[in-house]
């Protein structure tokens, strides 16, 4: 098969697989948004603060690293599955041994228990990454999106279950665990490699120099994301923290399920032309235009329809939630498309530059929050948004120019689909505002707001691109 036929047909399984899960997802978030509390959101929100930033460095860069390589050998395959496995057992002890000093650094003893539990995940998440680097590698997605769409599916439902029965946000640790555990498992069942009984320090050595600078990127990078939500914590207290993170978690819809997903598929197939800068070039316009195409309707259409989506899907005790939603969308305009630039950096094995800029964007994103915090939740938000205007024009500089992209070329693409966004979101806010004194019911105004939004949205796509299917078949080449 050849790399544009994998790559069509990883496209359409996860592209599948994501809207499966995606569906679960946006159910299990208004279920456990109704069910819960903002202080059990805002606790959760801390647990996976601390498991997240430790889930970066569980495989340190090698899954990464073992899919730029061409042909590891099995040698170097065991080695890794190994010193995974190492490293979740020992960031496991961390945590557990972290649990009191963190909740005393909140002070929030309820924290200790959840985080000793959830720190069971890196040893579950570490068992898989070799099965599933092996998959990515080959392009051969269907397996991989089956299990995690099953895994997801079970672990929503344990811990829906868990949540009726009053647990709180343990059960929303419950889910974060059943996942871990069923998608491990299941990579076992279903992979037939096993590791050899072989530990090399050498094969970690062949790879360290792209693995080291891409965990010490990916630390800097989360330390950036997430001051926002060690600040919240600490200053404004778990209840603020849990609107803004449920808020946070809308915003990333576009980029964990449109972007990350479609450079899942990508990053093995651009390895395969990182000397091509040309047909990497053409590969990569094609695929932001895609990201925008979607992702850039779905934020604008939330800045216009915040207070209708609260009301309908959250109720009255999540009344922050809309300024912060209005403030975060336009963020998740900009990362749809920046969380691209990861890899090229990636594909090109330039972790180093990476690094670089990833240090100065983080620094710039920080000094923004410091100020942010004192004017609360909204604060915060509208920092991020201004931390991400001014870093937009050199991150992408200096990204783009590993292939010979100029900034003004890839915004020309973009352009047009930013534009009709505008257009539509205007046409949208009108409406709602005539809507409110003629409709009283949010669950209407929100349908009728939606509808007009997508028939807007699509027509103006017509007028600029032609057919739809014209379009598809024009990215597909």
């Amino acid at each position: 098969m050849s790399l544009k036929a994998k790559v069509l047909s990883g496209t359409k399984w996860v592209a599948f697989a994501n809207l499966f899960k995606q569906i679960l997802q946006v159910l299990s978030l208004v279920i456990f948004a109704r069910l819960l509390s903002p202080d059990d959101f805002g606790l959760f929100a801390i647990l996976m603060l601390f498991v997240g930033f430790l889930l970066l460095f569980t495989d340190m860069g090698t899954a990464s690293a073992l899919i730029h390589i061409d042909d590891p050998d099995e040698q170097l395959l065991s080695s890794v599955f190994y010193f995974n496995l190492v490293v979740g057992l020992i960031f496991t002890a961390i945590l557990m041994l972290l649990a009191g000093p963190i909740a005393a650094f909140f002070d929030n003893p309820a924290l200790i228990t959840p985080l000793q539990l959830v720190s069971f995940n890196f040893i579950l998440v570490s068992l898989g990454i070799i099965q599933k680097a092996r998959y990515e590698k080959a392009l051969d997605f269907k397996p991989v999106t089956l299990i995690e769409s099953l895994a997801v599916l079970l672990g929503i439902t344990a811990g829906i279950i868990a949540a009726l029965s009053g647990l709180g946000v343990y059960s929303l640790v419950l889910q974060t665990l059943m996942t871990s555990l069923i998608t491990t498992l299941l990579l076992w069942h279903n992979a037939k490699w096993r590791p050899m009984w072989h530990f090399d320090r050498e094969d970690i050595r062949r790879i360290w120099g792209y693995t080291a600078s891409l965990s010490a990127f990916n630390f800097v990078n989360y330390f950036a994301r997430n001051a926002d939500n060690l600040l919240i914590g600490k200053f404004l207290g778990s209840a603020a923290l849990g609107a803004y993170s449920l808020g946070y978690s809308i915003m990333l819809y576009p980029i964990q399920n449109i972007a990350r997903v479609l450079l899942r598929i990508l990053f093995p197939a651009f390895s395969q032309i990182k000397d091509d800068n040309a047909k990497f070039r053409e590969a990569y316009l094609k695929a932001i235009f895609f990201i925008g195409l979607v992702s850039f309707p779905l934020m604008g259409g939330l800045i216009v329809t915040a207070d209708q989506i609260v009301s309908v899907l959250f109720g009255e005790k999540w009344e922050t939630l809309p300024v912060i939603l209005m403030l975060l969308a336009p963020v998740g305009i900009i990362q749809s498309i920046g969380t691209t630039n990861g890899s090229i950096y990636m594909a090109k094995g330039d972790t180093s530059l990476l690094l670089k800029i990833g240090i100065i964007s983080s620094i710039v994103t920080v000094l923004f929050f410091i100020p942010g915090v004192m004017y609360g939740v909204e604060g915060v938000a509208l920092s991020y948004l201004l931390s991400n205007l001014v870093m937009l024009y050199p991150v992408f500089k200096v990204s783009w120019g590993l292939i010979e992209l100029k900034v003004s070329e890839g915004l020309r693409v973009l352009a047009p689909l930013l534009l009709i966004t505008l257009l539509m979101d205007l046409g949208v806010y009108l409406l709602g505002r005539s809507l409110q004194g003629m409709i009283g019911s949010p669950l209407l105004q929100l349908v009728m707001m939606i509808s007009f939004g997508a028939l807007l949205y699509l027509g103006l796509i017509r007028v600029k691109y032609g057919k739809f299917s014209v379009l598809l078949r024009e990215l597909k080449r």
